[in-house]
């Protein structure tokens, strides 16, 4: 049965692969899996780059994990080795914005919208004919993002609407506009997503696709290569400092606890359901914020950080504009996981362990140096 029991993963089925290892979702997805019996493969593009060598000492240190160096999302082939005789694929990684800066893509384009756009589409598509040629893989559950579901549509709905598995970012976007660069991440999200769910209707039964939807990915840091975007913010606040990323400037953040998230990639991977016929189709959002929605950077995530961390001197974000004009952002829609909670079993963590791991890792890996209140 196509996307029925013949499909869901166990241990015993023998190794699954995890693909972007170096990055943070990748290898927590690698220790989620070790700690539930699995063999994994765990795919790296440069085991002697800094954040490979980085990466590779951390798994290292993991039973049943096999190194599978030379996996670069734009060659065709590079994943065949890493997929022949894996019962499952777990798809984390992507080309995002601060990776794809014409240096850490040395394949790339150097042009960051191509570069991220197409490292989620063709880098894909060379994924999906490596589980085509394994003959083996049974299931891919790939790591898409909310910039895939929640979008410009947000304008026209009423406050306080939630998000939910059937919106698509591309609904009641005009095209000329979707297709600007600006764009480029949630295009290239809802498109390898759809690109994914057509190869696994045209494979015939024999593999299915599950697509998990996060929002901001944070939590303890296993190893150096992992800091990155939304972690490293949280942790720039904790130091003292300004923050960088995507500006200078207060924003909301909608956290997601990585262990939350890998544990639900398993749980998705392990399940009998049927996910196709699941309410808006193999899709899972994952978000929620430990419970909370959406938290505003400069004032909640930063109060949070001050009860955790009471001797630090704590940074900031800019809330006023270099022209002195205050910035104004609100928090209209909410964000829940009911779905992954209800059919999959998914559990969610208070925000404040998250930022508590967060900062603690962060500051035991050197990446944090408290400036400590006069």
């Amino acid at each position: 049965s196509a996307g029925g029991k013949m499909s869901a993963i166990k241990p015993i089925n023998g190794p699954v692969a995890v693909t972007g290892c170096s990055g943070f979702t990748g290898g927590h997805m690698v220790r989620e899996l070790v700690h539930h019996g699995y063999s994994v493969r765990a795919c790296i593009r440069d085991a002697n780059s800094w954040r490979g060598q980085d990466c590779v000492a951390y798994l290292k240190r993991l039973p049943n994990v096999e190194i599978i160096d030379g996996c670069d999302l734009f060659t065709k082939g590079s994943y065949d080795k890493a997929f022949d005789g894996v019962s499952a694929v777990f798809h984390v990684a992507a080309v995002l914005g601060n990776s794809a800066d014409g240096k850490s893509q040395p394949l790339g384009a150097g042009d960051i919208a191509k570069d991220v756009y197409d490292g989620g589409l063709l880098g894909t598509q060379n994924v999906i004919d490596s589980i085509n040629n394994s003959g083996s893989v049974a299931r891919i559950v790939y790591t898409s993002s909310m910039a895939a579901v929640s979008g410009a549509k947000a304008a026209s709905l009423p406050e306080g609407y939630e998000w939910v598995e059937t919106d698509w970012s591309s609904d009641e976007v005009d095209d000329e506009i979707w297709n600007k660069p600006q764009n480029s991440y949630a295009k290239s999200k809802v498109d390898t997503e759809r690109l994914i769910n057509a190869s696994a209707e045209e494979s015939g039964g024999r593999w299915d696709a599950i697509t998990m939807n996060p929002a901001m990915i944070c939590g303890p840091i296993l190893f150096k290569a992992q800091v990155g975007q939304w972690v490293e913010q949280i942790g720039r606040i904790a130091g003292g400092l300004e923050l960088t990323w995507p500006s200078n400037y207060d924003m909301y953040y909608n956290i997601i606890d990585v262990r939350d998230l890998v544990k639900a990639h398993r749980l998705a991977a392990e399940s009998e359901i049927d996910h196709k016929s699941t309410q808006g189709g193999s899709r899972y959002i994952m978000h929620g914020s430990g419970g909370r929605s959406a938290l505003r950077l400069g004032t909640q995530v930063k109060d949070i950080i001050s009860d955790l961390f009471p001797s630090f001197k704590l940074g900031a974000p800019a809330t006023v504009t270099s022209k002195g004009e205050e910035i104004k952002i609100e928090s209209r829609m909410l964000n829940d996981s009911k779905k992954a909670a209800s059919v999959l079993g998914a559990t969610f963590r208070p925000v404040e362990e998250t930022i508590r791991d967060l900062i603690e890792t962060s500051i035991e890996l050197g990446i944090v140096e408290p400036q400590l209140r006069n």
